[in-house]
């Protein structure tokens, strides 16, 4: 069984490939680039870079800094009213089934210094990552998700909440595409957060 998925995985590679190719230079054609990319790797990251640039675009944010190291996302955060935020954040294992959940949770350090916007600009840009078709390439803000406190230094976030998300969530294909991509899990590198994408239909 498993030489059976093997196949069909390079089978998939191999014409995400050859798709690749062919696609020109349009709107559409880049977020079908994207989307053949993570089926292909089944694996993607963001830079330090990237994801300081959601958290700068973040609801009061005036400017921001944000580090991946040490096995935790440091967060550094000026507010447009003067005060400044200082926080980590850790990732959990993802819960995510087809046609259910699509969450996502932090280890947060001290438990009540982090910004909800500022996290949930995070949860946007994680989104994006998973599902590139959200939004267009050159959009640096995908909305804040809402951002729920499981235990007392636990967040929760729900990424069906982030705005760019919902307003895809209308069109057909958005269940197809939701349960075709799924985030397997999320791990701090140096430098990177990488995502470990996964097909579910193609797991033994």
């Amino acid at each position: 069984m498993t030489d059976r998925f093997d196949i069909v995985r390079s089978l998939i590679r191999a014409t995400a490939d050859r798709a690749l190719d062919r696609i020109t230079s349009t709107k559409v054609a880049s977020v079908t680039k994207q989307l053949l990319q993570r089926l292909r790797q089944q694996r993607w990251t963001l830079s330090d870079e990237t994801l300081t640039a959601a958290a700068a675009h973040a609801e009061g944010v005036d400017s921001a800094m944000v580090a991946c190291r040490s096995g935790r996302i440091f967060v550094d955060a000026s507010k447009t009213d003067g005060t400044e935020v200082q926080f980590t954040l850790a990732p959990r294992p993802v819960r995510f089934a087809p046609r259910g959940a699509k969450e996502i949770s932090f280890d947060v350090d001290p438990p009540d210094a982090h910004d909800d916007s500022v996290v949930g600009a995070l949860a946007g840009c994680i989104a994006k990552a998973t599902w590139p078709m959200i939004a267009s390439a050159n959009v640096a803000g995908f909305g804040s998700a809402i951002v729920e406190r499981e235990t007392p230094s636990r967040l929760r976030i729900d990424l069906r909440s982030v705005p760019a998300v919902r307003r895809f969530a209308s069109t057909q294909t958005a269940a197809m595409i939701f349960d075709l991509m799924e985030l397997d899990s999320i791990r701090v590198e140096p430098g990177v957060l990488s995502l470990k994408l996964k097909l579910p239909q193609l797991t033994p």
